[in-house]
């Protein structure tokens, strides 16, 4: 088994679930427009519209600028991002280096 390097491994792993996503959407939305598409032989597929509400934060900021003030409170996380290295070992942002790397 070959050894992959830890950051390799996670822009490998990134791609195929950016694969996997795009193949996700596509059933979906074969799913939605054919019905006769939901009955496999082990799963069936519903589909349901979810009706919810949402806030619409721009403008009750715009509005109540010091009550949205009064209630927001700092957070913070952690962000793992992936730099790719050219073969001249340069490092460059990963949309450049997944650009140069498709032909």
């Amino acid at each position: 088994m070959k050894n992959i390097p830890v950051p390799d491994e996670l822009a490998a792993i990134r791609t195929e679930i950016k694969r996997l996503e795009d193949r996700e959407l596509e059933l979906k939305r074969l799913l939605i427009a054919n019905a006769d598409l939901r009955t496999g032989a082990d799963w069936i597929a519903e589909v349901n519209t979810v009706q919810t509400t949402r806030t619409d934060w721009k403008e009750l900021k715009a509005m109540y600028p010091e009550i949205v003030a009064e209630q927001t409170f700092p957070s913070s996380y952690t962000v793992v991002s992936l730099k790719g290295v050219t073969s001249d070992g340069e490092i460059v942002s990963a949309r450049r280096f997944k650009k140069e790397a498709t032909p």
